[in-house]
């Protein structure tokens, strides 16, 4: 999945008109990082998935970049 498909998600892209390029990007590049579809698409419709630990650990750095181990 690249940004353009990302940004022209239904889902994403109502999300995505209030705040800024910058956020837009963070938020996409945690969407291409972390995203999957279920894969039969029984209860998702196709709807792009991240997992909740994920979006958790994004908001608690504050779009800042994870800071690896040496």
């Amino acid at each position: 999945m690249n940004s353009q498909e990302i940004k022209n998600d239904i889902s994403v892209s109502s999300r995505l008109k209030h705040i800024t390029d910058e956020e837009q990007l963070k938020i996409i590049d945690l969407i291409i990082d972390y995203s999957f579809k279920d894969s039969k698409e029984v209860y998702t419709n196709g709807t792009i998935l991240v997992p909740l630990f994920r979006v958790l650990d994004a908001i608690g750095q504050r779009g800042e970049q994870y800071q690896e181990c040496s």
